[in-house]
């Protein structure tokens, strides 16, 4: 709940393109040089694509994707990918649009998809990777809980990145036994 309304963390589905699309248009300026534009799409084709590639992705197991919604509006996209079905850890990643930062909803959306990851997927670990000069996202991590393991040289798009993780309930049980 926001001051302006009820904000739905919604699994993506394609009736959601235009709304990816319009999001990605206002993302992408900031979010495409780390997150590719593959999961930032600006333009309706390519959020379709987007979108039938994440929901085959999921069917697979590889990844689940959920969409930060208000008001028929897309603010952003929530991800965990690279699900290891073996050592059951992945990645957790987001963008939000540059009006829907600073406001919780950052935290919210994670938090959403840390449930996914213990609940549902029954995963033992998360990988945060950003960049090192990323101050939103190293609080978002730090505020989820995630501690800093180090740095990865170039480990995005040429680029490096912190890596934070978040040991999962299920973990801490299993190693104290």
């Amino acid at each position: 709940m926001t001051d302006a309304g009820p904000v739905k963390i919604i699994r993506a589905h394609k009736k959601y393109a235009p709304a990816l699309a319009e999001a990605g248009k206002l993302a992408q300026p900031t979010v495409k040089p780390w997150m590719g534009t593959g999961l930032v799409p600006a333009t309706l084709r390519n959020a379709e694509q987007t979108l039938d590639s994440l929901e085959q992705q999921r069917r697979i197991g590889y990844g689940i994707v959920y969409l930060l919604i208000w008001d028929e509006q897309c603010l952003g996209m929530g991800l965990l990918n690279y699900i290891h079905p073996v050592h059951l850890n992945a990645n957790l990643g987001l963008w939000l649009t540059p009006n829907a930062r600073g406001k919780g909803l950052g935290i919210t959306l994670c938090r959403r998809l840390i449930e996914v990851a213990e609940e549902t997927l029954k995963l033992n670990r998360l990988e945060f990777y950003t960049l090192p000069d990323n101050q939103p996202s190293i609080k978002l991590a730090e505020a989820l809980g995630a501690r800093k393991e180090g740095l990865c040289k170039r480990r995005i798009f040429n680029q490096d990145a912190l890596i934070y993780s978040l040991l999962l309930p299920a973990t801490a049980k299993a190693c104290n036994r």
